[in-house]
């Protein structure tokens, strides 16, 4: 997995890619280049998910817009190599 910062510093999202790598089941992480963003806190994978530190580092959250028309969102945690809890909502 190649990580590359999006301000152009060096990729600083290596510590919330290793915590995204211990907690999320390897079959739900995406192949490709995944992109940082330091001063928020995530990482963006290969296929426009969003990734964030969840619990202190315990456990992981993607983040992913759905592709209806509704324009919903999914929110799924992850820990310890399992999906622990999943929320679908709208946009607004």
């Amino acid at each position: 997995m190649k990580v590359k910062a999006i301000d152009g510093k060096r990729a600083a999202g290596a510590r919330l890619l290793a915590v995204v790598v211990q907690h999320a089941p390897t079959e739900v992480l995406p192949v490709g280049g995944w992109v940082s963003e330091a001063s928020a806190g995530r990482l963006m994978d290969a296929e426009g998910g969003v990734w964030f530190m969840g619990d202190g580092g315990l456990a992981v959250e993607r983040l992913v817009c759905l592709p209806c028309a509704c324009a919903c969102w999914e929110m799924t945690t992850f820990r310890d190599g399992a999906e622990i809890f999943r929320e679908v909502g709208p946009t607004s």
